[in-house]
């Protein structure tokens, strides 16, 4: 029997995490499968579960929970051989969906029977990891107010948005590559791996979260006449033909902004004003 260990955010997932633990037994292959269940009981646990797991027991580790939950399981697992598989309850899921992981519990799992897996990149900042977009600027405060606010999913998000967009405004960035420098003028500065954030918002489409690659995409401040046609290009996955909007490929970036703060997959982090952004190529194997 090869042992998984199922890591629970119990807050995620609302009607569908309120019976995770029975749908995981009712649709895992227990003739192959033996499932390990820790739940995280408050914040920063989740990382100290993934800290004291032995690794080598497990054939994999599950995160069962939103794209914080994905991110603080993966960041142990990069440069290992132990695959991480996601059932996705979180409000946005941005990397999930990115790979196409189902968003139904039960289909979730039955892919994670099947055990393929795929080697993708993650984005390292400092000595912190990413894996589906990390960010600066408008979108950092938005995660930081988010994070703050005790009613979860896309409408407390939407109400995060719309606080913050009214005291954000454009900032000077510079990004600085081996080949060229940039200054550049904008209101928020993203670093994609995948995608899109979540909920099918794509802020950098094209992007391939296996191709060694960071897209840098940079936003100036919409007027409020231009916002419905850059909502539906985002959500669309048309933004790259927005006049707003501009996208720097590149393998490592060293960045300057005029504050301290940054979100890695959604979650609100502290950078400083000057830090690193690169690729660690085909580093995590994850389960899609």
């Amino acid at each position: 029997m090869k042992k998984i260990l199922f890591i629970i955010n119990p807050i995620a997932g609302k009607k569908a995490g309120k019976n995770i633990h029975q749908d995981i037994i009712r649709y895992l292959d227990t003739d192959n499968f033996k499932p390990h269940f820790k739940y995280s009981e408050y914040a920063g646990h989740i990382t100290e579960i993934a800290k004291q797991a032995s690794v080598g027991e497990y054939k994999a580790i599950i995160a069962v929970g939103g794209d914080g939950t994905v991110n603080e399981i993966g960041r142990f697992l990069v440069h290992s051989n132990i695959p991480m598989g996601i059932i996705p309850l979180g409000s946005g899921n941005g990397l999930a969906r990115h790979l196409k992981i189902p968003l139904s519990v039960k289909n979730a799992i039955k892919l994670i029977n099947k055990m393929h897996s795929l080697q993708m990149d993650a984005i390292r900042i400092n000595d912190m990891y990413s894996f589906c977009v990390a960010g600066i600027g408008f979108d950092a405060e938005v995660s930081r107010m988010f994070q703050n606010m005790k009613a979860r999913g896309l409408f407390s998000y939407i109400i995060a948005c719309l606080r913050c967009f009214n005291q954000s405004k454009n900032q000077n960035f510079i990004v600085q590559t081996k080949e060229k420098d940039y200054q550049l003028n904008g209101f928020m500065m993203c670093f994609a791996n995948a995608s899109q954030f979540g909920n099918n918002a794509y802020i950098a489409p094209g992007a391939d979260a296996s191709d060694g690659i960071i897209d840098l995409v940079l936003l100036k401040k919409p007027s409020y006449l231009q916002i419905p046609l850059l909502a539906f290009k985002t959500l669309t996955g048309t933004v790259e033909n927005h006049s707003l909007y501009r996208r720097i490929k590149g393998k490592a970036f060293e960045i300057t902004q005029e504050n301290n703060f940054a979100h890695l997959d959604g979650e609100p982090i502290k950078v400083g004003t000057k830090f690193t952004v690169s690729i660690e190529e085909k580093s995590l194997h994850v389960i899609c």
